[in-house]
């Protein structure tokens, strides 16, 4: 048998993929580099030397690949100046080292069968062409470059589909072998494409490829020539069809990427053992779900029970909304296959706002509003969506397909701080499908080896939308809960928080996971008090009896797809600001800081005097360019890339408010153990302070975070007097973080005016939406008819105040 040496092509930049720091023949393919595949294949057949053109970060492939294949060698093309360039550069090595013998020249980005291989290099052997080169069917492969022949079928040369393309509208002909044909005769004549993979003789190759030029609109070499110069000089292509149409497969984008993943998982039977094996107790017949809720059995009354609690009108109500959104997915899908019932609430932070995505603790409980979605899985990367309040939401359907061909999954923060993904999130600024996306997305880049799935689903829910109650967050975790359950993904409770988090960055913001954290793992009647940074669940403690939360909707939107979305942003940006500035001023507490949450006496090993003292070296406010010289233009731009910057950025205020706040969440969790929720009220209260902009009476409000204001704090706390020294605690710091508005504030004192009221604040992010009020049960009524009389009934406003319940988190109804 002759010797047979490789020039694999890994030089281009695979502009496709857009991923910057991963070179395109080294995304893995069914857990390795897709070019390893190509080498292992070579390997096992004796083809030897292989030679790597490297070009587009020759480093990391050479770091990759190998260590892995340390037999492999490398040349290297300086300019990326066509195929034909990059397989002059590797002949160069093989021409000193005098090789005569065939060369296989492949792209190292096909994904090829080890049947393809063997059957052209026993086509070479038997027939002994200046060239053999695999061909596949037109059909399978549309886009590719057309076979062209001659009448006794003999090739003639390869004609580019773009080409072929622009001749047919443009009525051209293109000469071949001195004969001019009509382009529209020469595609309806091919009948194989050209699949680039290659096998000549030495000589064959070195000679055509000296006699390339670039006189060709691109200025390159292309690889393609040397067929059509081979023939004119005499010499003899041999086609070798491939035995299945799958056996040579490449990617230019994501999404061609992962369907060579499921063509690996179908072949290795993966299919059968994920997707095709749901729980039956999840996935039932639309009608056996609408049976079940119609007249439920005891099983069906006990998980309804296990999730509302005992309430029975609320669970009556839930049962009917669960039953006509099985309804509504039926009359919109129908009754075929077998679909799951999510359903996810919205939640209230009782304590830790603004602080989850810098570290602190939050303190969590969903309520009995909540988004349900019906979900079908489909065989493809489709999402056909249906709200039930169709005037507000219309229909949708999309495929994440589009959205790959233009941005690749590399690495999230990329992602979605891309330029594609920016004017997309603007363009579509509140559409309500950026919120089923966002999980879809999130899954598929972390899930790499597969493609994602989509639903077909159907979405209701009476979470009031921008009111600060995590409806947005509740429609994410509802996806993604339908998604994994759908493609049989293994994702654990605490994983699928940290993903919907990231996930929600899609639609613009830069939170953290607290809201999706309450929606996912909260316990009926029970406050969870969760961390970040790790994530973790450190405790459940009940929900008091003989109390209440009431919980009142401002009518205030606080919609992130407006201007709100440019202050969240400016806030959370001003916390990393004044951090790194705290890193910069302390390089002794450097080390030890890396949240917000961190700089805390306990974390710093100093007194709560000290961090009063770090407070005095952060400005009061800064200006854009004084930040830039202090901390780099590099990381000025990294932190505004989500916002336009301000006038000032006000850091010691939002610095105070977001190191007190920790300490509140720490403390909240303790006052609900002990039972004093007297102290715990007026702990809202103060949380409330930071973010008020207005008193009672409607003037502005201010809190004093001078250096003068600092060192009497410093003061204090070195006093002997017990009030003086208590005021002076970091949890009892209001701080400035300011974004209430003034509506809300009137709301909460309207709350903190009627007796039997322990405590009131801001719900959830703020700018709008809602608040809340502890109460004792019997204040409950009361606090509902002062807000109908003192705030909704002046300003014209439908009532909004009502009672909440404690209910279990999201999920699949489960029944046997």
């Amino acid at each position: 048998m002759f010797q047979i040496a490789s020039i694999i092509l890994c030089a281009g930049k695979g502009r496709r993929m857009q991923a910057r720091r991963t070179p395109k023949v080294c995304f893995p393919v069914a857990g390795k580099p897709a070019v390893l595949h190509l080498l292992d294949h070579l390997d096992s057949l004796g083809v030897a030397p292989n030679v790597l053109v490297v070009g587009h970060l020759a480093g990391k492939v050479v770091d990759e690949i190998g260590p892995r294949s340390p037999r492999a060698l490398f040349a290297y093309q300086a300019e990326l100046k066509g195929t034909g360039h990059a397989t002059k550069q590797g002949t160069a090595l093989l021409r000193r080292v005098g090789f005569d013998g065939a060369i296989l020249v492949v792209a190292g980005d096909k994904v090829i069968e080890r049947r393809a291989l063997e059957k052209l290099v026993r086509t070479f052997e038997r027939e002994r062409p200046d060239i053999a080169l695999l061909v596949a069917p037109k059909e399978r492969w549309p886009n590719a470059g057309r076979i062209v022949t001659d009448g006794a079928g003999a090739v003639q040369c390869i004609i580019e589909r773009a080409d072929l393309a622009s001749g047919e509208a443009n009525n051209a002909a293109f000469t071949i072998n001195g004969v001019a044909r009509p382009a529209a005769q020469i595609e309806s004549a091919a009948k194989t494409v050209n699949q680039a993979v290659y096998l000549f003789r030495a000589p064959a190759l070195f000679e055509s490829l000296d006699a390339l030029s670039t006189g060709n609109v691109q200025k390159e070499e292309y690889l393609t020539d040397t067929i059509e110069h081979v023939v004119r000089n005499g010499g003899r292509v041999v086609p070798v069809p491939v035995d299945h149409p799958d056996d040579v497969l490449a990617f230019n984008n994501p999404e061609e990427l992962l369907e060579i993943e499921e063509y690996f998982r179908r072949k290795s039977g993966i299919e059968i053992a994920t997707r095709d094996g749901r729980d039956p107790r999840i996935f039932k017949s639309p009608a056996d779900w609408a049976r079940r809720l119609q007249s439920p059995d005891a099983a069906t009354a006990q998980v309804l029970r296990s999730v509302y609690g005992d309430d029975e009108a609320l669970r009556e109500e839930k049962r009917r909304r669960l039953l006509s959104t099985v309804e509504l997915f039926i009359d919109r899908f129908g009754t075929d296959g077998a679909v799951t019932v999510i359903r996810a609430p919205g939640r209230v932070n009782l304590m830790g706002r603004h602080v989850d995505h810098r570290g602190g603790c939050v303190n969590l409980m969903a309520i009995d509003r909540e988004h349900i979605l019906v979900a079908r899985p489909r065989h493809d990367a489709t999402v056909r969506a249906r709200n039930a309040d169709a005037v507000q939401f219309a229909d949708l359907e999309f495929g994440v397909g589009d959205l790959l061909e233009q941005v690749g999954l590399d690495d999230w923060r990329e992602f979605v701080n891309s330029a594609i993904v920016t004017k997309l999130v603007r363009d579509l600024a509140g559409d309500w499908g950026n919120y089923l996306k966002a999980p879809m997305l999130r899954l598929q880049q972390q899930f790499k080896d597969r493609l994602i799935h989509g639903v077909d689903c159907v979405v209701s829910g009476d979470i009031p939308m921008a009111a600060g109650l995590s409806s947005s967050s509740a429609l994410v975790v509802a996806m993604a809960d339908a998604l994994v359950h759908a493609n049989g993904l293994s994702v654990s409770a605490h994983d699928l928080v940290d993903l919907c988090g990231e996930g929600e960055w899609f639609v613009g913001t830069r939170g953290g996971s607290a809201d999706h954290a309450a929606v996912k793992l909260s316990q009926a009647r029970r406050v969870a008090h969760v961390g970040f940074f790790p994530f973790a669940i450190k405790d459940y403690v009940p929900f008091p009896d003989g109390y209440s939360l009431v919980i009142c909707n401002s009518r205030i939107h606080a919609r992130k797809a407006a201007g709100a979305r440019d202050t969240f942003n400016e806030r959370v940006a001003s916390y990393e600001f004044a951090v790194r500035w705290v890193k910069e001023q302390f390089p002794n507490y450097a080390p030890l800081i890396h949240h917000l949450r961190d700089i805390c006496p306990e974390t710093l090993g100093v007194r709560a005097a000290d961090i009063y003292r770090i407070l005095l070296d952060v400005p009061e406010r800064v200006a854009p360019d004084a930040l830039k010289r202090k901390l780099g233009d590099e990381t000025f731009a990294a932190l505004t890339q989500s916002h336009t910057p301000p006038r000032y950025y006000e850091l010691r205020g939002r610095l105070l408010f977001g190191i007190a706040e920790c300490e509140r969440s720490k403390c909240a969790i303790e006052l609900l153990k002990r039972g004093d929720l007297e102290r715990f009220g007026r702990m809202m209260n103060m949380s409330h302070d930071g973010d008020r902009v207005v008193t009672a009476d409607g003037t502005p409000y201010g809190v004093d975070v001078s250096d003068a204001a600092m060192r009497r704090l410093i003061a204090d706390l070195h006093s002997e007097d017990p009030a003086h020294v208590e005021r002076a605690q970091l949890h009892a710091q209001p701080g400035v973080y300011a974004c209430s508005i003034p509506q809300i504030d009137s709301m909460v004192h309207v709350a903190l005016d009627t007796p039997g009221v322990l405590g009131a604040q801001l719900s959830g992010a703020g700018l709008g939406g809602c608040m809340m009020a502890l109460v004792e049960q019997s204040a409950a009524g009361p606090v509902i008819q002062n807000m109908t009389e003192r705030y909704y009934a002046p300003n014209g406003l439908e009532p909004g105040a009502f009672e909440f319940a404690p209910v279990a988190g999201s999920g699949p109804l489960n029944l046997a």
